[in-house]
């Protein structure tokens, strides 16, 4: 009976510390996207915080990272609230039923919806995208679906466009400056690098989201909150952008082990500073934010983590 008991404690310990060192796979975001270098950091401090563990970045979107959470193709992934949302309530594109294994790990920052046009193509609505040429992530991607949605409740339409043209938000910017395409829809951080080298490269315009299509909007997902572009945001803006955001988010598997969970959100919580130096959208991000509740339900590990902070 001692050596079994023996044998026992000697397992435990191997267990705890093989969860501790384990291979994580990380779903980040396209390739020109501020993800990749937000998720770039997020790493960094992971590893740090839990020598022995190695974490494998690999290019993803927003639903792409969700289905492979849930299906244990990934350990963790980049997240749209709005669309995590839907999914653990099995609404979606290609999902028959609410996910299970997708838990919240923290809140980020705020993404934000931005609609750059060309301003010598005289498109001063999303009524007026009629006809053009527009841009924006492949399927499988958030922003596509939303970019979709705005288009449809404009009273547009997928057949209004001339042209879809899918690509990462590099491509995007590219086809942008060559004249490829009238408008980009993206949803990404605010200020973002690509619309500031759109906007050096052509006069550039952001469209607003008037409050007939936000209505609609908010009825289809309540995730969905206003924010505004300043003018001062890129260059050639002439006044604020009205438009709409939601957080963007970590989520975990719901089988990673707890001990992990809580030591990833305290690495990323205290890393703060590093992240802020990262990318701008962190400024003004603390612990109450990130740990406040969403319709995602925490994983155990994270909510020990707010709760010991004070914030759960």
């Amino acid at each position: 009976m001692r050596k079994l008991a023996a044998m026992l404690v000697v397992a435990s310990a191997m267990t705890t510390t093989s969860a501790s060192a384990q291979q994580l796979t990380y779903f980040t975001g396209p390739t020109g996207g501020s993800w990749v270098p937000i998720a770039g950091a997020i790493t960094g401090l992971f590893e740090k915080e839990m020598p022995g563990a190695k974490i494998e970045n690999r290019p993803g979107a927003g639903l792409i990272n969700l289905k492979a959470v849930e299906e244990g193709k990934a350990d963790l992934g980049m997240g749209n609230l709005i669309s995590s949302v839907d999914a653990i309530n099995g609404i979606g594109q290609g999902i028959t039923q609410p996910y299970k294994n997708v838990c919240q790990l923290a809140n980020l920052y705020a993404q934000v919806q931005h609609i750059g046009v060309r301003a010598d193509k005289e498109i001063n609505s999303l009524a007026d995208l009629k006809g053009k040429a527009v841009g924006t992530l492949p399927r499988g991607n958030t922003t596509e679906v939303v970019a979709a949605m705005l288009i449809e409740l404009s009273g547009v339409g997928a057949k209004g466009v001339s042209k879809m043209a899918y690509g990462s938000l590099a491509d995007q910017t590219n086809m942008f400056k060559d004249g490829q395409i009238d408008a980009s829809f993206n949803i990404t951080t605010a200020p973002s690098g690509a619309y500031m080298d759109m906007a050096n490269s052509r006069a550039l315009k952001m469209l607003d989201i008037p409050d007939s299509v936000f209505v609609e909007m908010q009825k289809k997902n309540a995730g969905f909150m206003r924010y505004s572009i300043p003018k001062s945001m890129y260059p050639g803006m002439t006044a604020d952008a009205r438009t709409v955001q939601f957080p963007a988010h970590l989520i975990v598997s719901c089988k990673l082990p707890e001990d992990v969970v809580y030591k990833m959100t305290k690495a990323l919580v205290e890393g703060l500073p590093t992240l802020q130096s990262v990318n701008a959208s962190f400024k003004g991000v603390d612990v109450k934010m990130m740990g406040a509740k969403t319709a995602v339900p925490f994983h155990p590990g994270a909510a020990k983590y707010f709760k010991e902070k004070g914030v759960l």
